[in-house]
């Protein structure tokens, strides 16, 4: 078996100046060889599939980091060989939709969607979303990924979802690749005063290999269209509490009219319908996240459903069940039976459905 090298003992970390961004870790060190690759599937299985990784008597060494960076996530991973997938099934129960620009500082990896499929070799950042199925592939690697949530970037939408399967093989995109593996030896010793430029930093980097540090002038209509639909979308996730969130609210917040508004949520049901799609959205996320210390009532009543009945209608109407049957079931993730409990994985999926 190739030695990785997995640095640290599991349970143990070492000695960090105060304030110091604390990465969620896992390891598969903390597993006798045999329960290994189990131990990783588990901890992989909230967002993606490992469906082929070598002989699992041989033990499979693997070990995984992620920090919450202001509005992203960032996370080293230094893994054995694996396939692997992200499903539809995956994307419905978990609703993550954020791009993920991943750069290997060592070993070769290969994605394919419906429409494209690309090696891309160390050093060379890609960027593909979590929103849309996938397969990829890769040798025993090092690799960076940076987690950006969708209303991060509402103006440049458009160009980074034409960019995705794409190699950023410029001189920008290099640059942003040997900055996060530079980031990632920081952080463990940055002061809480310098993350904010840090997080800046970064931006204007992602900015500068994905749309070459200025806006797109090939932009056409249908483009603008997205970046208007993305950046009304990220108002209302950010008000979905708030009882006024309205259609008329809504224009005043996003400076535009109402028969701009409708045109824009036509295609997609109206705005009224979006609201209540992301409400229910934040509501199936809560109630598979919550312990029951909350009721369904609750849960319902914070997220704009202050009738039990209206609730439970609307929820079983978006997703095929009602809400007192994920309560009870939870959100069906199949875990491996272990003599080690796999916590990794639930942790990286918070990290990731709080950004």
């Amino acid at each position: 078996m190739t030695s990785l090298h997995l640095a640290g003992v599991p349970g143990i970390r070492p000695p960090q100046p105060a304030g110091a961004l604390r990465p969620v870790e896992f390891s598969t060190g903390a597993y006798a060889p045999h329960e290994q690759l189990d131990a990783w599937r588990a901890m992989c299985s909230p967002t993606i599939e490992i469906i082929e990784a070598g002989d699992p008597a041989a033990g499979y060494e693997a070990r995984h980091q992620v920090w919450k960076l202001g509005a992203f996530a960032l996370s080293r991973v230094v893994a054995q060989a694996a396939r692997y997938r992200r499903t539809a099934q995956q994307i419905r129960r978990d609703f993550l939709d954020h791009w993920v620009l991943c750069v290997a500082t060592r070993g070769e990896h290969s994605l394919r969607t419906e429409g494209a499929s690309v090696t891309v070799p160390a050093g060379v950042p890609v960027v593909f979303s979590l929103g849309k199925p996938f397969e990829g592939e890769r040798g025993d690697i090092e690799w960076l990924c940076l987690f950006i949530p969708r209303d991060g970037f509402p103006d440049l939408s458009p160009t980074i979802d034409r960019r995705c399967q794409v190699p950023l093989a410029s001189a920008p995109g290099r640059l942003l690749g040997g900055f996060l593996e530079r980031l990632v030896a920081e952080l463990p010793n940055m002061p809480d005063a310098e993350i904010p430029r840090a997080v800046e930093a970064t931006r204007a980097l992602v900015t500068a290999a994905v749309a070459g540090g200025t806006p797109d002038a090939s932009l056409d209509e249908a483009d603008m269209q997205a970046a208007r639909l993305a950046r009304v979308r990220s108002i209302i996730r950010q008000h979905l509490r708030s009882p006024e969130l309205t259609p008329d609210w809504l224009c005043r917040l996003a400076g535009i009219s109402r028969s701009q508004l409708y045109r824009l949520f036509e295609p997609v049901g109206g705005v009224a319908r979006e609201i209540q799609r992301e409400r229910l959205r934040c509501a199936h996320r809560a109630i598979a996240e919550a312990d029951g210390a909350r009721t369904l009532h609750e849960i319902g009543e914070e997220f704009g459903f202050p009738e039990p009945t209206t609730f439970s209608r609307a929820f079983r109407r978006e997703f095929g069940y009602p809400p007192s049957e994920l309560r009870r079931t939870g959100p069906c993730v199949p875990v491996p039976t272990l003599a080690t409990p796999v916590h990794g994985g639930v942790d990286f999926l918070g990290v990731l459905r709080h950004i």
